[in-house]
Formats: structure tokens, sequence, C-alpha cells
């Protein structure tokens, strides 16, 4: 890698935890310059300002937390099972998190609404996509036989994003993982009891 790409990555991987934890708000071009040891000349050599640095930032956490759920998906043969493996993957961005701070989407989404319109709507776009990734996978489920025709496929992908990124912020706030691993168990036994035929 040349050294260039090498202080671009440095800026990127170092500020997707900096707004992780901090948010976009809370983070300033000093953070920034400290978080990464830059001189302010060193940053803007590669990005224009700030908003820039967090749209790569975004972007970077999005695209690894995509990768957590496509990897642990590939493992999987049946519906049911990817259903389950992403609920675990939701469990690992706070116990095993990606970026420091938890979910990086639900974090950006809080974040940004009614203040940063381009930074929100790349987080509406990515928890659409994770909605309708659920959403797919319940459908084929249904297809396959596996799961119950009447299941409202798009009803059942609010209900787990919604709840698990909600525990997320429940743990996070109280500081265990108590909430997370209890909704993660009412959402195993929904699917156990509503959706399987």
């Amino acid at each position: 890698m040349q050294k260039g790409e090498t202080t671009r990555e440095l800026i990127i991987t170092t500020s997707a935890e900096l707004f992780n934890t901090k948010g976009y708000n809370g983070s300033s071009m000093s953070d920034i310059m400290e978080t990464t040891g830059l001189k302010k000349g060193g940053i803007y050599n590669h990005f224009k300002n700030k908003d820039e640095i967090a749209y790569a930032a975004f972007d970077r956490s999005y695209s690894l937390v995509l990768k957590r759920f496509k990897d642990k998906l590939a493992l999987c043969e049946t519906s049911q099972e990817k259903l389950r493996a992403i609920i675990e993957v939701f469990q690992s961005l706070l116990i095993d998190p990606i970026v420091k701070g938890g979910c990086p989407i639900f974090n950006t989404a809080v974040d940004a609404v009614d203040v940063h319109p381009k930074l929100q709507q790349r987080a509406k776009d990515s928890v659409n996509t994770l909605l309708k990734y659920v959403e797919i996978k319940v459908e084929e489920g249904k297809i396959e036989n596996e799961f119950k025709t009447t299941v409202d496929a798009s009803e059942f992908a609010l209900l787990l994003v919604s709840s698990m990124e909600g525990a997320i912020m429940v743990s996070r706030v109280n500081g265990n993982h108590h909430a997370l691993k209890s909704t993660a168990a009412m959402m195993n036994n929904y699917i156990t009891t509503q959706l399987l035929k």
C-alpha cells in the first residue's frame, strides 16, 4: 500500500471509531487530528472537509457490517438458520463490535436525523437494506415450505431489526448485555412459535 493510501486508511478507520462513539457533531477536525496524529494539511490532502471524512467512515463501517452478515449467512443452509444467524450478528455488533461504540448504522441514524440530511440518507438506505435483507430470507423460507405462508415478511423484518437495534441501545445505556441477550432469546422463540410450520 502506498504511503498516501495508508494515510487515507488511517483517517477513515480512526474517524469511523471517533464518529461512532462521539457522534458527528461531537467530533471536530481537532479530534480527528488528535486521533490520527496528523496535521490539518495532512488530512486535507485526502479529504475536503469533515463531511467527506464522515461519509467515507460510515461507508467503511457499513461495508464491514454487511460483510459480517454475509460471512455468517454463508455458513447456513436453511432459512431458519439464516434468521437465527442474523440475530447472532446483531448481538455481535455489541459483544464483538466492528467499530467501537456499537452498531454504526443505528448510531449514525440517531446522530444525523434532522441535523445532517446526507448522512441521514446514508443511514436510512442502510437500515432499509437490512430490512429488505431479512424480508428476503423470510420469503425464501416461505417458498421452501419452512415458514407459514401467512407470515408477513416485511412486518417480521421490521420487528427483528427494530427489536435488536433497540436492545443494543438499551444494553449500551445499562452497561451490560442483558437486554440484548433477552431480546435475542425472544426473537429466536418467535421464529420457533410464529414462523415455523
